[in-house]
Order: structure tokens, then C-alpha cells, then sequence
């Protein structure tokens, strides 16, 4: 199985990075092969510019993009890891989907409807938070952050989406809490 692990935080020894040298090794102990784009070490830049977004199918990207494209095309499944900020994903993550998600590779508009061209995909969610599991869900938080990303992208896209796992209070619980996290984090993927 080929893995993509797609991680959008900022420092190298934060808990998402931890995540994913737990899901890496854990999932390449099983045979996977596994890549890892760290947008921040790759200093991927976010932005959409206006030749991106007025050239509607898209057919002139720039090279960064097309790499993107490639290791997503190689991918059987895509596992995703970020923060919450400010009730969402990092802005390199928002992007990442904005210039790499582009119609004619992940999606195409026909008359009346789109089609999702990344059927043969599925997708893991690993997102950490600092607010407890009490506080985001009676505020619908966590509801609206997974219909917005497993439908409005995943879905939107024909990806499966396997699991959108949140992991709450991280900066505040202890150690032991912690390894637990990365304990369901490897159970989360061995359906992978």
C-alpha cells in the first residue's frame, strides 16, 4: 500500500509531528510505503494567485503543484495531520487544497454535475486541539470542521473518508495521556 502523509504544523517536535513519526513507523512496520510532505519544511506556499484561479481548468499549474499532484496520484491513501486554529486548518493546509486540489485532477465539472476524481482515494484526519472535547462539541465545532472537510473536499472529491480523528487538550494533558493519543492514532490506520 502507498501512504501519503500530508502534516501542516510549524514545529518539528509538536505533538502533530509526533503523530506522524508514530503513524510513519507504525504503518511502514506493516508493509506500507510511506511518504511525508511537511508543508511547513517544504515552505509550501498557500496562495492562490489570480493566473491560478482565473485559468479555470487549471492546465497551466506550477511545478510545486504538479509534485503535489504526483505523490497524491501515487497515493492509495492520504493521511492528513494539523492543528485547529481559530475553529479550522492551518492557512498552509487551506491552501495546500486550494492550489493542489485543482478541477481536472481532483474534480471536474460536467453540465449539471461534478464529478470527484479521486474515487480510488481514502483519507485519514488526525486534528489536535488545544480546547477539551466538552467545550467543541456542544459548539458544533467539531461537527462543522469534519462536514467541511470530509464533504466539501474529501467527498466533494470521490475520496472515502475513513476517519477524521481529534485529539483534544493536547497542550494540557500529561505524558501518559499523550501515549495514549499515539496508540489510537495507530489503531485509527490499521484499517488502512
Amino acid at each position: 500500500m502507498n501512504t501519503l502523509i500530508i502534516l501542516a504544523h510549524p514545529c518539528e517536535d509538536s505533538f502533530n509531528a509526533a503523530i506522524c513519526n508514530e503513524i510513519k513507523d507504525h504503518l511502514t512496520s506493516k508493509n506500507h510505503e510511506v511518504k511525508i510532505r511537511d508543508l511547513y519544511k517544504l515552505k509550501f506556499d498557500p496562495v492562490l494567485t489570480e493566473d491560478n484561479h482565473t485559468n479555470f481548468y487549471q492546465t497551466k499549474l506550477p511545478k510545486e503543484v504538479h509534485v503535489e499532484q504526483n505523490e497524491i496520484t501515487w497515493a492509495e491513501n492520504l493521511v492528513f495531520i494539523f492543528p485547529t486554529w481559530w475553529g479550522g486548518m492551518p492557512a498552509i493546509m487551506k491552501g495546500y487544497f486550494d492550489r493542489v486540489f485543482t478541477n481536472g485532477f481532483a474534480f471536474r465539472f460536467s453540465e449539471k454535475q461534478v464529478d470527484g476524481l479521486l474515487k480510488d482515494k481514502k483519507a485519514v484526519i488526525f486534528q489536535t486541539t488545544s480546547k477539551t472535547e466538552e467545550f467543541m462539541k456542544p459548539s458544533q465545532l467539531v461537527s462543522s470542521m469534519e462536514t467541511a472537510m470530509d464533504v466539501g473536499i474529501f467527498e466533494y472529491c470521490g475520496m472515502t473518508v475513513i476517519a477524521h480523528k481529534f485529539f483534544y487538550s493536547v497542550p494540557h494533558v500529561n505524558k501518559e495521556s499523550r501515549l495514549t493519543m499515539l496508540k489510537e492514532a495507530k489503531s485509527v490506520v490499521d484499517i488502512l
